[in-house]
């Protein structure tokens, strides 16, 4: 193995990799494939539920814990967002020609691939009609208005692209036989839509039905000898608001569950290889992460690995959506139609990158494991590394609101066999190998487990390995354009490397990714130059939902503009608030260009299309744009803060709401700068750094804070100190940072030796930056001066994770029970009134700054009379 693979990975690779691949059981995986394929195979709701009952008793059996979430269908029609908008059950269908002569043609029970997705259903007895038969889309739409009338057309073009056109002219229905290559007895799975019918033509409604395309011929031979034909059709489906599953298997984490990595392998589809084959991997690999686990032969992982199944692209995007959880997955892995005969797909191993602006380092983790698997076991395979391809599962890529995600797959069309079964009746388990599908689940599963199991020092060695990397390509001498390319993608690796840190001192952490950075970034300067910017192209945008839309629930003429403009739907993810238009268009460029091997000449899309995509984005509600004029500049802020009373010197306590500042050039980074400039390098801010029991376990190197984008990005900072507290940390940058935050597990969250008592009896400053005092915690330090019999500081038991990596139980805060009495919102008229407190605006936030020991005093003033005789006492968990 190549000495700039981790020595980490080369020890999982050495140790960990054989266990699992002695364990994989092919005959069970085919096993597993033909399980999901017996009811998935029928392309019906309520047969698809079926499968989710086989996975989860198939994972519980596996040893992992199995949770079944249904998505609801329906949601916004026209929001661009990827929802499924009613359930179909399929319960039977047949067609038969009635006259001149009689002759049964097709039958769902035989066949479910019979029937094509979202059909619509007949009337009781069937519906009879005439055939006619159409094979260009040409010859269709020369057709007069109502030309064919009651009529059912027989096409060996995809019926889903003349839905709307046939409806328009009168066509009850549509037959395809559309032809699979040398495979002229498959039928082609047929669809009139992804997750439902495109609202284009939403009102369409036709009956649609598959032959093979044996069968095609046949019938219109029929035509040709006996002439025009009557037909019955008779199509039985249930339309209705219902669900859809998504199907877990929990490989729960030791020391983090709730922590995770993704795996998504795809259900709801009909064929062996697409995709039960990848359903099947996910429960063999948590069969031997499981199996091996209760032997003692593996400790189980530090976080979670969950492997998700469910409909493509709708159920997972849901998921991510719709469950709340602390933070984003970690990073993850899409499996997608593999285990080929290596016939079947020439032998190829394919290994395609995550999104070009997430974090690539999973694709060398992943190589490298790969790498190793097939030096142990190989039943034929090349590995290929390949760019990334959208399967559209793979946008969950989105570096925002996703996680990294590459796809293993042996998805290669051409094959040696000189067929292709995809998304056809010929898609069966015989096409699938058992040594490859071994393969891939001990394969995968060794990622999955490093990618779970990793800590401070893997960081550590994966940081220095990308830096090494991204050095050797920036010595190429790159155009400016790719070099900005590689400095951007680099940041984004030790950003994302950052949520693995666990255990060890963060000065030391943080100096080493900080001169990583910097070794990349003085590179990189020599190489990129100033950006040349044409009209419109300064403007920046930013994202406001997540992922990228499907252009099926696009209202049609922002669909036209997205898809007019030429960029693929990831491009959306390079807004990130801090580039504009032209420096998309670059990394567009460069990103296309490392898809056709990196030459650096393919140039950026012009300003025109780029503008035209984001404003369409814009429209849909999935971005918004700020020219230069609208941006809030650190300089404004700076002054605005200055004007509200802020001085050098000055120790600072911050509660803040970026969305009230306005849309800030550089984002929550600049507000910090801004903060900080005005008060000095003799002033300490300080913010908050809570969970609020969102974290089941507190990892101050990781967990994020609860508490706004502006807290988030400060405690982040390799300058910050923050303080050691399961709910309630806090967070601060300037001299007097480590005297603030020292102890705070130990004092108590906030007693008057805690970090904000410090701070307010130390003459410090509560800045409300676009809230108010209600939300400005340090009122509480008052509460629990009074004393308040509310609040015990020490009265439940929470998780921390402490420097040398172990998760320790500690005492944490119980508070209280019921609201108090005294609402703190009486604290701004108090304060108002006794001109203790200045207002202002900064940026557009209304801004509130007071002494911190006039909050206190106030506070305690309000309270003197109600806390002795208070009943309301401290909510204990048991």
């Amino acid at each position: 193995m190549p000495a700039s693979v981790p020595r980490s990975l080369r020890q999982l690779c050495r140790q960990v990799l054989p266990l699992l691949m002695d364990r994989a059981d092919g005959r069970r995986l085919l096993g597993d494939v033909e399980a999901v394929v017996e009811t998935d195979r029928w392309n019906s709701f309520d047969r698809f539920h079926q499968t989710s009952q086989t996975l989860a008793r198939r994972y519980e059996e596996a040893g992992a814990k199995a949770e079944v979430h249904p998505l609801q269908t329906g949601g916004r029609v026209g929001s661009g967002r990827w929802v499924i908008q009613e359930a179909q059950d399929v319960l039977g269908a047949t067609l038969e020609v009635i006259a001149p002569v009689h002759q049964r043609l097709l039958d769902f029970q035989h066949n479910p691939w019979h029937v094509i997705q979202w059909t619509s259903g007949t009337p009781e007895g069937g519906l009879e009609c005439e055939l006619a038969i159409i094979d260009s889309r040409e010859e269709l739409e020369g057709k007069g208005r109502d030309a064919l009338a009651g009529k059912m057309a027989l096409t060996c073009l995809e019926p889903r692209t003349l839905m709307k056109l046939l409806a328009d002219k009168g066509a009850v229905g549509v037959i395809t036989d559309r032809p699979i290559a040398q495979l002229p007895d498959a039928l082609a799975w047929s669809k009139f839509g992804w997750g439902a019918v495109p609202m284009e033509w939403t009102t369409a409604r036709l009956v649609g039905l598959v032959l093979s395309q044996n069968q095609g011929k046949e019938l219109r031979r029929l035509v040709q000898q006996r002439g025009p034909l009557r037909l019955r059709a008779e199509v039985e489906v249930r339309k209705y608001v219902g669900s859809h599953d998504v199907v877990s298997g929990l490989v729960r984490g030791a020391d983090d569950p709730q922590d995770e990595v993704w795996v998504l392998a795809h259900s709801a589809e009909p064929g062996a290889v697409d995709n039960a084959s990848g359903v099947a991997v996910c429960l063999e690999m948590a069969r031997l992460l499981e199996a091996l686990i209760a032997e003692g032969k593996l400790r189980r992982p530090r976080r979670s690995i969950r492997l998700l199944n469910a409909y493509e692209c709708y159920g997972f995007f849901g998921y991510l959506e719709k469950v709340r959880r602390l933070q984003t997955p970690l990073a993850g892995l899409c499996i997608d139609t593999l285990g080929s005969r290596p016939e079947v797909c020439d032998g190829r191993l394919e290994w395609h990158a995550t999104i070009p602006m997430s974090a690539g380092f999973v694709d060398r983790v992943g190589e490298a494991v790969l790498r190793a698997g097939l030096r142990l076991h190989n039943p034929g395979y090349r590995l290929h590394l390949t760019p990334f391809v959208s399967t559209s599962d793979t946008l969950i890529g989105d570096p925002q609101y996703g996680f990294p995600c590459p796809w293993i797959t042996t998805h290669h069309r051409k094959s040696g066999r000189g067929f292709d079964a995809y998304h056809s009746s010929a898609d069966t388990s015989e096409l699938l190998s058992p040594e490859g599908l071994e393969l891939c689940a001990a394969s995968m599963a060794a990622y999955l487990y490093y990618l779970a199991d990793a800590g401070s020092p893997e960081v550590g060695e994966l940081a220095r390995a990308e830096t090494a990397r991204t050095l050797e390509l920036l010595r190429a001498r790159p155009s400016p354009e790719r070099a900005f390319f590689l400095c951007e993608t680099h940041a984004e690796n030790l950003r994302r490397l950052r949520r693995w840190l666990w255990g060890g001192e963060r000065a030391p952490l943080m100096a080493h990714l900080n001169a990583c950075e910097q070794e990349v970034n003085q590179m990189a300067s020599r190489r990129i130059k100033p950006f040349k910017h044409g009209a419109g192209t300064r403007r920046v945008p930013r994202r406001t939902a997540p992922l990228s839309p499907t252009l099926e629930n696009t209202p049609t003429p922002i669909a036209q503009r997205i898809s007019g403009a030429g960029l693929p739907a990831w491009a959306l993810f390079w807004a990130d608030g801090r580039r504009d238009l032209a420096q998309i268009a670059a990394l567009i460029g460069c990103e296309e260009t490392a898809a056709v091997g990196g030459t650096g000449k393919k140039p950026a899309p012009g300003a025109a299309p780029v503008a035209q995509f984001f404003e369409a984005h814009a429209e849909l509600g999935y971005a918004e744009l700020a020219g230069p004029g609208e941006l809030v500049t650190k300089a404004r802020l700076v002054a605005d803060l200055r004007k509200l009373g802020v001085r050098k010197g000055m120790d600072l306590m911050v509660h803040s709401s970026l969305g009230a500042i306005g849309f800030v050039a550089g984002g929550a980074s600049t507000v910090i700068e801004a903060l900080l400039e005005a008060i000095g390098a003799q002033g300490t801010l300080m913010m908050p750094s809570f969970n609020h029991r969102g974290a089941q376990v507190f990892n101050p190197l990781a967990t994020p804070t609860t508490n706004g984008a502006i807290p988030d990005a400060f405690w982040r900072r390799s300058d910050a100190v923050r303080s050691l507290h399961p709910t309630h940390a806090l967070a601060a940058c300037g001299p007097r940072a480590e005297e603030f935050c020292r102890d705070h597990l130990e004092r108590g969250i906030w007693a008057q030796d805690s970090p904000i008592g410090r701070l307010i009896h130390g003459g410090g400053y509560i800045l409300a930056l676009g809230t108010t005092h209600y939300t400005s915690t340090a009122y509480h330090v008052a509460e629990n001066s009074m004393p308040c019999g509310c609040i015990d500081a020490f009265g439940n038991l929470d998780k921390v994770v402490r420097p040398e990596g172990r998760v320790e139980e500690v005492r944490g805060l119980a508070w209280r029970s019921g609201e108090c009495p005294v609402s703190p919102r009486k604290l701004d008229e108090t304060l108002d009134r006794r001109r203790l407190q200045r207002r202002g605006k900064v940026g557009g936030a209304e801004a509130e700054l007071v002494r911190g020991l006039d909050l206190w005093q106030v506070r305690r003033e309000h309270l003197k009379n109600a806390c002795p005789t208070c009943t309301i006492k401290p909510g204990y968990r048991r």
